[in-house]
């Protein structure tokens, strides 16, 4: 390193809001949904990725700047950054709720989701899912418009809550959609045999009626 860069971190006490807000939103926001992010996925969101390092950069060049205004002007693009690292996030986790619905709902394709909550699972489930597909898609058509940073992250934002209030409605159905899936395999199970049975007795009946047919001529 040439060691010819100055940095002074004076100016942390006169933003102390603006950063703490900043760090706030990191530790109790975007970290938390990358982890879970990673957990479903295995890889790390490199649009998040991207964001991250801008944010420090912006908070690096604000301890290097001479003058107040620049120092402003670092402070507010990290601020800016920290917001899209967290619409990013909920971009991703947006569409792993998403998948998480179409896989429940092929996965219990053979079950009577209707027997579940006496039909308020499935009508809730299929309810929240259509109305978050619909904000979702108002939220990316809102991304080619005349709309500010703000004002996209709140589309989003609710376009992510309905998709995690239908996340937390198939995570407590879960077990019991097992249930009734284990159930209906131990039906067609007992429904196989009991064809099996009833082919395998009519085919003696069968034979017998030969064999008593056959018996007197010999």
């Amino acid at each position: 390193m040439n060691g010819k860069k100055q940095f002074d971190s004076s100016f942390l006490t006169e933003y102390q809001d603006d950063l703490n807000n900043v760090f706030k939103m990191y530790i109790e926001d975007i970290n938390p949904l990358i982890v879970e992010f990673e957990s479903s996925k295995n890889i790390f969101p490199a649009e998040v990725l991207n964001e991250i390092r801008a944010m420090y950069g912006h908070l690096a060049r604000a301890s290097m700047s001479n003058n107040e205004s620049d120092v402003s002007k670092n402070i507010q693009k990290l601020k800016s950054h920290s917001k899209r690292a967290l619409l990013d996030c909920l971009k991703y986790k947006g569409i792993i709720y998403h998948d998480e619905y179409t896989d429940f709902m092929h996965r219990y394709r053979e079950v009577d989701l209707t027997l579940i909550s006496r039909g308020e699972f499935l009508k809730n489930a299929v309810s929240l899912y259509n109305t978050a597909v619909d904000l979702w898609q108002e939220a990316k058509i809102a991304e080619t418009s005349d709309i500010t940073e703000e004002e996209l992250y709140d589309k989003y934002q609710l376009a992510y809550s309905t998709y995690s209030e239908l996340h937390d409605l198939l995570q407590e159905t879960e077990k019991e959609a097992t249930y009734f899936k284990h159930k209906a395999v131990k039906k067609e199970i007992i429904s196989k045999w009991g064809f099996i049975v009833g082919v395998v007795g009519l085919l003696v009946g069968i034979v017998g009626i030969i064999v008593g047919i056959l018996g007197p001529i010999q």
